[in-house]
């Protein structure tokens, strides 16, 4: 098949989470189809970007918007219907280069990322198989921020979530063929149509690791540190569990890995607090196999957390809020642990560190999951079979020799032999 692919940014680096999952998506699909890449991007592309997707498509184009084209859509867009974010993304030449790209050539699909770039496809309805990968609910990401905030920016929150709610709306009534991570966020949208299709692992580069040459007594936050939902989740960690937890262990150590750390994230890393902001790092994969526990204190956000799934890959035991599971509906107390208050997060972390049988079952099972579940030869499959017009919900992992995991599952049976 030939497939256009039309983003709101170019996908790489894999920094955010949108990125992460179109590059993969692009991976998989150029291995069988032919695929033309056309993104927008707020900051220039250079050689060593353009490289990776240049093996992946046929084609690529990307069309600069400027910082100050963005800023005059969002003035202009306060005085229209539609959110912000679909209003920052507008560009009379991304238009105009999309066009020449369909006139171009014949495709059997467009695949669609995120709800800032449908404008440019609301009127292919019906004229082309359209497949919009909405990836997670934005008015669900929008109202838990909008509930924590406080002041002008409850109000900006509000007004950007009632819009965004509104378009969501529109938008699973329009488009016949949607995709999001999660359950949670399918629900809340309403649309039996949507289909459920998670985020996946690259389980051949975050393999499976044992216990040993682990660093001791290391806690580890991975994830995007320019995205807000983070850099709340670290704080309120490092704010109300991290003063539970040092008394007791005055040796535990705290890594926070991610781009783009702000100074508000910075400034936690002083003298004698034991909390270390790494920023980017070469190989987040070496980094998760070397933690002892994974942490995701996340307080608001949608879809699926990626950083649980790293972890679990590499068979490091994560403690997660509820919120951060809703997207992997992993089962505590067999592939993860949940705490909400900071009693119950600072508790469940110290279970970890006191027992290492906890942290190999924990590890085990939950690298098992990954294998089972979040796997992106299956992600891939159930998109070829929507631009087909087949059942996406026929690709199952049952019976697919790519699923077996082979470290984790042995050492999941030897575990359970030990515990009868």
């Amino acid at each position: 098949m030939r497939i256009c692919l039309i983003t709101p940014r170019f996908p790489y680096p894999l920094i955010k989470g949108d990125a992460l999952r179109v590059f993969h998506q692009l991976e998989g699909l150029s291995r069988r189809h032919e695929i033309t890449l056309v993104s927008l991007n707020d900051s220039p592309v250079n050689p060593e970007q353009l490289e990776p997707l240049s093996r992946l498509c046929e084609q690529v184009h990307v069309v600069p918007l400027p910082r100050w084209k963005a800023a005059v859509n969002l003035a202009t867009g306060l005085f229209t219907p539609r959110p912000l974010q679909v209003e920052y993304h507008r560009s009379s030449r991304f238009e105009r280069t999309l066009s020449t790209v369909l006139a171009g050539g014949r495709f059997d699909a467009l695949h669609v990322s995120l709800i800032r770039m449908l404008p440019y496809v609301w009127d292919l309805v019906g004229k082309k198989t359209i497949v919009v990968d909405l990836i997670d609910s934005m008015s669900l990401n929008l109202l838990s921020r909008r509930n924590e905030a406080r002041g002008l920016m409850r109000l900006a929150y509000d007004l950007e979530y009632r819009r965004v709610r509104d378009y969501e709306r529109a938008v699973v009534q329009r488009f016949p063929s949607l995709v999001i991570s999660s359950p949670i966020d399918r629900q809340l949208l309403g649309g039996p149509h949507i289909l459920v299709n998670p985020n996946g692992v690259d389980v051949e580069k975050y393999q499976f690791r044992g216990l040993e040459d682990r660093a001791p007594e290391t806690l580890i936050f991975t994830g995007n540190m320019a995205y807000p939902p983070n850099q709340e989740a670290v704080c309120w960690f490092v704010r109300e569990v991290w003063p539970l937890l040092r008394p007791r262990w005055p040796r535990l150590q705290l890594e926070v890995v991610g781009a783009d750390p702000p100074a508000n994230i910075r400034t936690l890393a002083g003298p004698g607090s034991n909390v270390h902001v790494l920023g980017r790092v070469p190989k987040m994969e070496e980094r998760l196999g070397r933690a002892t526990v994974a942490i995701c204190p996340m307080q608001s956000g949608s879809g699926i957390q990626n950083k649980v799934l790293e972890a679990m890959a590499t068979g490091t035991p994560v403690v997660s809020t509820a919120v951060a599971n809703q997207g992997v509906q992993a089962r505590p107390e067999r592939e993860l642990l949940i705490g909400d208050t900071p009693e119950e997060f600072a508790f469940a972390v110290e279970r970890l560190l006191l027992d290492e049988g906890l942290r190999r079952w924990l590890g085990a099972n939950g690298r098992a999951l990954v294998e089972q579940r979040f796997r992106w030869e299956v992600h891939v499959a159930r998109l070829e079979a929507l631009y087909a017009g087949q059942d996406p919900q026929a690709i199952s992992t049952t019976g697919n020799p790519l699923m077996a995991g082979k470290s984790a599952t042995e050492a999941l049976r030897g575990l359970e032999s030990e515990t009868g």
